[in-house]
């Protein structure tokens, strides 16, 4: 069979750039508009499980060891570890404990010890959350503990305090082992006494929940922070107030 030809004619090219043109037009009309990207704000409530504490920093928490002698580390990734020989200082094979709420790892909490000073002085260090709004009502709830020194050679004294920024969302805590800056608002003091862990000082045979709810504030409060301080008068690893470990774990702010 013999194909058919047919001829590419004036008329078929006036066709053609006509298609063309009438094509070209509707494209020209399908303009697309950009609408302006919306970004969520920060959600009221939220929670840590302190799994990657390197982290923590690009969510805006912040840090800082006002112990003096300051010593090698502050807060950081929680702490348990085997001992290679079990020996006189670390009885029982282990430095410090396993998390509440392991993900991935026993260390999966956060941790301050008494190496945030340097052999015995005054230890102040600070872990402090990401500027948050709170007001009366919203409740803050987390787990903490210290070691089991039932087999240690003396017996530890730990403190925790939780403290509030209610007036410029900064993370000023001052430069000395007592200054506070603006956390001046003290809503938890764990073993101010510094009783021996062993008889009624910080909770040390398992993880113990605490629980703040916010009270006596006039208004809300949009730029607030909250610290974590964890301290030691004359502590150390000679005393007189032998600081250990301390551990947080499951973090919960509620916004109600």
């Amino acid at each position: 069979m013999k194909n058919k030809f047919i001829p590419f004619t004036a008329l078929t090219s006036l066709l053609l750039i006509a298609g063309t043109i009438i094509i070209n037009s509707c494209k020209k009309e399908q303009i697309k508009i950009n609408e302006p990207e919306v970004t969520e704000p920060q959600p009221l409530s939220f929670t840590e499980d302190f799994n990657h504490v390197g982290g923590l920093t690009a969510k805006g928490w912040a840090f800082k060891n006002n112990s003096y002698p300051v010593g090698s580390n502050g807060w950081r990734q929680g702490r348990y570890e085997a001992v290679s020989t079990p020996n006189y200082k670390f009885p029982d094979g282990f430095i410090g404990f396993p998390a509440y709420n392991a993900t991935n790892s026993p260390n999966d909490f956060i941790s301050c010890d008494v190496s945030c000073v340097n052999f015995t002085g005054d230890i102040s260090a600070w872990l402090i959350t990401p500027p948050m709004t709170i007001k009366n009502g919203d409740v803050l709830e987390f787990y903490t503990r210290a070691p089991d020194d039932t087999n240690y050679p003396v017996y530890t004294r730990d403190r925790m305090q939780v403290l509030a920024n209610i007036t410029d969302g900064s993370a000023n805590v001052g430069t000395t082992p007592v200054s506070v800056g603006n956390f001046t608002t003290l809503l938890l003091d764990i073993n101010p006494g510094y009783v021996d862990n062993a008889n009624g000082g910080y909770p040390f045979e398992e993880w113990t929940a605490y629980s703040i709810t916010v009270s006596g504030l006039d208004n809300p409060v949009t730029n607030a922070r909250i610290a974590f301080r964890y301290m030691g008068k004359n502590a150390g690893v000679d005393g007189p107030n032998y600081a250990s470990i301390v551990g947080i774990d499951n973090l919960v702010f509620s916004s109600n």
